[in-house]
């Protein structure tokens, strides 16, 4: 097995594991402040009506659950995780009519078993820290999108207020841990959390990766004061 086989079955298997509490916990560490991140990034993927979505990493679907909500309903949004249990909760959560409109698929972000140039927008939450292969991710995700269409990325991030960078560190490191832990029974899942926020390409860095798989017209923009970001960028030829 390789290494980013190895790596993939790992993250499969803790995200399995904790996904029961999986949204309680993101919105009690968040403050619940990961709903209106959620709804930040739908809005920068600004999607219009009877849109093909692609939601990378899908998880329990809350992402995909938000791109809903609006008045410009999408066709079908198109999820992909490899961590089967954790679609099987949003599969769950979603009532008649989103069950119509979303479909779980099993696959990695890597190769995704997807046709090329059928989407008009993709989106990916908490996800990209995820992937075995950053940049491999993101051109798979580029080759999947038609031209024209758009990639939003909603990430957690490393605050730069020198005043809030410290407390952010300290929550990260001893009060995330320990209440994930407590909740979830897993506390090296949250641990890893805080160490693979630490290891992201943040802001200018992962906006450089964008543009090395051939997204244009690539941005940023920091939320709640910097603990979490969103990305977008297009496809053009």
């Amino acid at each position: 097995m390789s290494t980013d086989d190895e790596k993939s079955r790992r993250i499969r298997s803790m995200f399995d594991r904790i996904g029961r509490r999986y949204d309680l916990l993101n919105h009690l560490l968040s403050g619940y402040s990961d709903i209106l991140w959620r709804r930040s990034a739908v809005r920068a993927l600004d999607a219009s009506a009877g849109d093909l979505l692609l939601d990378v990493g899908i998880g329990t679907g809350d992402l995909a659950l938000e791109a809903l909500k609006g008045k410009r309903q999408p066709r079908l949004i198109i999820g992909v995780d490899t961590a089967l249990q954790m679609m099987g909760i949003g599969r769950k959560k979603t009532v008649d009519s989103a069950r119509q409109t979303i479909r779980f698929v099993g696959g990695r972000a890597e190769s995704l078993p997807l046709r090329s140039g059928v989407f008009d927008g993709a989106m990916v939450a908490f996800g990209v820290r995820n992937f075995t292969d950053c940049a491999a991710g993101l051109r798979c995700m580029w080759r999947v999108l038609k031209p024209g269409g758009r990639l939003v990325v909603l990430e957690l991030s490393v605050p730069r207020n020198p005043v809030i960078r410290p407390l952010y560190h300290l929550y990260a490191r001893y009060v995330m841990p320990w209440v994930g832990g407590l909740i979830s029974g897993d506390a090296e899942a949250y641990r890893y959390l805080q160490v693979s926020v630490e290891a992201f390409p943040e802001r200018e860095r992962f906006r450089t990766l964008m543009e090395g798989a051939g997204f244009v017209d690539t941005g940023w923009r920091d939320l709640s004061l910097g603990a979490a970001t969103v990305y977008w960028g297009e496809k053009r030829i």
